[in-house]
């Protein structure tokens, strides 16, 4: 057998043993767990089992329901445990992943169905089991993000609670679930878990402390003195007032006589930078002196869903993320122009769900008083790189993203550019085609150098006979091996790349243009666009983006860390290097 003759999905019950073992010697297939390979080598085992997770716990648990924590988020696996009420009692480990079987009853009238032979417990159930777990282990955050999804009534829920609280043997939690239905009715407000509040206004004196401590590190009083050239007395009062707002503490030291080493204290408050796309979603938490606290990344294919899949993320880390003091700034970035100056509706009106930028951010459980910057997600994937990345220092960069649309975000003379309209970098909307035959269309530019529209023309003009490519990301991977007729693929698609680049560089003189995105960043597409600018601009560096997939997230914190700086503190501080991104 050939590579491709196996499917990315190989169960071993459906092929014979010896032919399963030699394709694992020769390499053809990859191990996922036992009695599950793929035909697809070079895919991360990880990133497949999220590909097909449910046809691979309904393969290992037939009939199971999903029951538990997992059953009330919004993605079932998001904490690396599925739990399943079946009869089984091994649990299943999977790269990521792990199947965790426990007893429970069978599946319930009220359960949904999920996929294939699942179920997912119903919203009586999951109530019931969650206030039959011990008090200490409950997580609060867990539930009011569960209940915010459900679209049931508190009538429908507490009709028949008795009845499946006795066929689940939970009757010791209905007077908790009553109490709770009852209580709950109507709550739209998350609870303020981690002290949020106004920030303190703090004096001139203790701005410049502060702006010290997260520029420089953790200081004597000595030291903040000589590095300040302020009085003693002076340092001392700003440091008693940074101590009394909890924005600083003081540890022994070994540096002097045991003098106090000051620095910045764990609750002083965090940010959080948040790029909510159409299938996926990302969030990364920063400490105000810049320091990663948290990384979150799910996929789902509906937009619906996304977003609430994102609201429940941003309300389970600010349970999370309580000790470290209140959440003082939320960046959004959105696959749409925006403007923070203007309306929010952006140019084509609603498009996630049918939701403008103002009615998704109406749906995130975010603190009263903290007003979230919205941002294109690509001109955040430039902030990240030209602040932190590879385009660090420089004053004039423009960020070219290709993966499933195009876009493009621009630094220009050190500043980020909107456009009247917050359309600035729209490159989908460039004219193509442009000659004397063609007359161009709404979208063709995108339509062709977007990962979908390359791969159609593609498989347009393959030899008759040829099989058909059902995804880049293999053509991209066959031209990796050396395959010919994919390096041309490759070489043609980066060499379009490069003429679309050539035009950025006539009109905004960049002295770097970065590529990003699930396609523009791939080597050999950065290599031959590289090839292509070089020929006409050799003045101008083409580069990969250094943050990847993270960039438009990792530009969202930023934004939102400048942000919460500006206001606390008068200004924005860069963190010593190596101590934060």
């Amino acid at each position: 057998m050939t590579h491709s003759s196996w499917p990315v999905l190989v169960l071993a019950r459906d092929h014979d043993a010896a032919v399963i073992s030699r394709a694992l010697k020769r390499r053809r297939l990859q191990r996922l767990a036992r009695g599950i390979y793929s035909g697809d080598i070079d895919t991360p085992a990880d990133i497949i089992v999220r590909r097909y997770l449910w046809q691979i716990v309904d393969y290992f648990f037939p009939e199971a329901v999903v029951c538990g924590a997992s059953a009330m988020r919004a993605d079932p696996a998001a904490g690396g445990v599925i739990e399943l009420c079946h009869s089984r009692r091994r649990p299943v480990v999977l790269p990521g992943i792990t199947l965790r079987p426990q007893s429970g009853a069978a599946r319930q009238p009220d359960d949904t169905p999920l996929h294939g032979s699942l179920w997912l417990s119903s919203p009586t159930r999951s109530l019931l089991w969650f206030f039959s777990q011990p008090v200490a282990g409950r997580d609060s955050g867990l539930l009011y993000s569960w209940w915010r999804r459900q679209e049931a009534e508190r009538r429908e829920l507490l009709s028949g609670l008795a009845q499946r609280a006795h066929a689940l043997n939970q009757q010791a939690a209905v007077a908790e679930v009553t109490a709770f239905l009852r209580q709950r009715s109507g709550e739209t407000t998350l609870p303020d878990g981690e002290g949020t509040g106004p920030s303190p206004a703090l004096s001139v004196t203790a701005q410049l402390l502060a702006i010290e401590l997260i520029a420089q590190g953790g200081a004597t009083q000595s030291e903040l003195t000589a590095r300040l050239g302020m009085a003693k007395s002076t340092v001392s009062t700003g440091l008693q007032e940074l101590q009394r707002h909890s924005s600083i503490v003081a540890t022994a030291g070994a540096r002097g006589r045991g003098a106090s080493v000051y620095q910045l204290a764990r609750q002083a408050g965090w940010v959080l930078g948040a790029d909510i796309g159409n299938s996926q979603a990302l969030f990364i938490a920063r400490s105000l002196d810049g320091r990663q606290l948290a990384l979150r990344q799910f996929t789902n294919g509906a937009s619906a869903q996304l977003i609430i899949a994102a609201a429940d993320a941003i309300a389970a880390l600010r349970q999370e993320l309580s000790a470290f003091g209140p959440l003082l700034a939320v960046t959004v970035a959105l696959p749409k122009p925006v403007r923070p100056d203007v309306p929010l509706s952006g140019r084509d009106g609603p498009s996630q769900a049918g939701l403008s930028p103002d009615a998704i951010l109406a749906r995130l459980p975010l603190p009263d008083g903290v007003h979230p910057l919205v941002e294109n997600n690509v001109n955040c994937a430039v902030v990240a790189e030209v602040n932190h990345g590879i385009g660090r220092g420089l004053q004039d960069v423009a960020f070219l993203q290709i993966g499933e649309r195009i876009g493009c975000g621009i630094i220009a003379g050190g500043a980020l550019i909107h456009g009247a309209r917050g359309c600035a970098g729209e490159i989908a909307d460039l004219p193509f085609p442009w000659s004397e035959r063609e007359k161009p269309g709404e979208l063709l530019l995108e339509q062709h150098l977007a990962q979908r529209g390359f791969l159609d023309s593609f498989n347009a003009q393959r030899p008759p006979g040829a099989p058909a490519v059902r995804s880049l990301e293999a053509l991209l991977e066959r031209a990796a091996r050396g395959e010919p007729v994919a390096q041309q693929a490759a070489q043609h698609y980066g060499e379009q790349i490069g003429f679309l680049a050539l035009g950025l560089v006539a009109i905004l003189d960049p002295a770097m243009i970065i590529l990003g995105g699930s396609v523009g960043s791939n080597r050999l597409i950065v290599a031959a666009a590289r090839r292509t600018v070089a020929a006409i601009s050799p003045y101008t560096t083409v580069a990969a983006s250094q943050f990847g997939h993270l960039a438009t997230a990792e530009g969202a914190a930023q934004l939102a860390l400048e942000a919460a700086q500006r206001k606390l503190l008068g200004k924005a501080v860069r963190p010593r290097q190596g101590d934060a991104v």
